[in-house]
């Protein structure tokens, strides 16, 4: 059985060619429980699917970190019943707050029930790489508000490829000597990037006394300076660690 008065037309939200591969993987592993994950269509269909745990006649693993933004996650009631238990709550709201749908469909994948719906991919807002840098130049924001200003063009060089790897989604590994003012060539276009793109940004740093410079100087500094309204926090501790598990939420 299912319940009709909650599932909604599976052809609007899963196209058949996935609807047929699901139940496929379904049936292999014996009509019990599978974990999917799904990637979306510009029509905001599941267009591709890929299995990842397999379970029992009650329950499934449920490998969360293999879902992204704009993904969703599915799994089958071999029962029919399509009705979320708390544990499909409990993990339909950790995927919603990482902008992941959730859906329930019967072994046959003819019905979907939908926990959470699916959210749209977001568009990202590139950064002006020269933009990025501008204020540390001569003529920058920075020169013009600290009478002891110094121009740094190793600093102004580091900030742009902090730009275009933010751009590009690719990691940058910069090596810079004492003195070239790295934390204000990393800060400003990942300050940038946070605002442009409505995301939080992780600065971890190696030590105490950097923790407190970024904290007490250099990011009121650009507060103050820059016309940015971004607001930082410290956290730190053992609970805060930046797991890859986390990084990824």
């Amino acid at each position: 059985m299912h319940n009709s008065a909650n599932s909604l037309d599976i052809e609007a939200l899963i196209l058949g060619e996935c609807c047929r591969q699901i139940a496929a993987i379904i049936a292999t592993n014996g009509g019990r429980e599978v974990f999917l994950v799904g990637k979306l269509d510009d029509q905001m269909r599941v267009a591709e699917v890929e299995a990842y745990a397999f379970g029992t006649d009650q329950a499934v693993p449920a490998i969360i970190h293999q879902a992204q933004f704009g993904d969703v996650v599915i799994h089958n009631h071999p029962s029919g019943d399509l009705e979320p238990s708390p544990a499909d709550i409990a993990v339909a709201s950790t995927l919603g707050d990482a902008g992941v749908g959730c859906y329930i469909v019967e072994n046959a994948c003819r019905h979907v029930r939908v926990v959470v719906r699916a959210f749209r991919p977001r568009t990202i807002e590139p950064l002006d790489v020269e933009e990025s840098a501008r204020a540390l130049c001569p003529d920058g924001v920075l020169s013009r508000a600290m009478g002891d200003y110094e121009y740094r063009p190793q600093q102004v060089e580091m900030a742009k490829a902090v730009a275009r790897a933010f751009n590009s989604d690719q990691v940058a590994v910069i090596e810079a000597g004492t003195g070239v003012g790295k934390s204000m060539a990393y800060l400003l276009p990942a300050i940038r990037w946070a605002l442009a793109n409505r995301q939080r940004v992780v600065v971890s740093t190696n030590t105490i006394n950097l923790q407190e410079q970024l904290l007490h100087k250099d990011i009121p500094l650009l507060q103050k300076h820059c016309g940015l309204n971004f607001r930082s926090a410290l956290v730190k501790g053992r609970n805060n660690y930046a797991c890859l598990r986390r990084v990824h939420f």
